[in-house]
């Protein structure tokens, strides 16, 4: 997965670690989305697919992916900017 320039377009003119660690702390969505797929499969009172199931599984890999993107592209402006190392 190429991620270079992913997030370079963003509307912020300037980042800094405190958008980083924002990012960061996104990246534990996909726990709660995770306890909700838990939740899905055991105790919910409505039964779902396996059509269902795989479809909530596709959507949460898929948000985790462009998490990640976000994430990845904001550390590597703040080092191309020099405001880390």
């Amino acid at each position: 997965m190429n991620l270079n320039n992913q997030y370079s377009t963003t509307t912020q003119t300037s980042m800094d670690r405190y958008d980083l660690e924002e990012a960061m702390g996104e990246m534990l969505s996909t726990q709660n989305d995770i306890e909700t797929l838990i939740y899905a499969i055991g105790d919910s009172p409505i039964k779902h697919t396996e059509d269902q199931l795989l479809n909530m599984l596709i959507g949460m890999k898929q948000l985790n992916e462009i998490r990640y993107q976000k994430m990845w592209g904001i550390f590597e402006q703040l080092i191309k900017d020099k405001k880390i190392t």
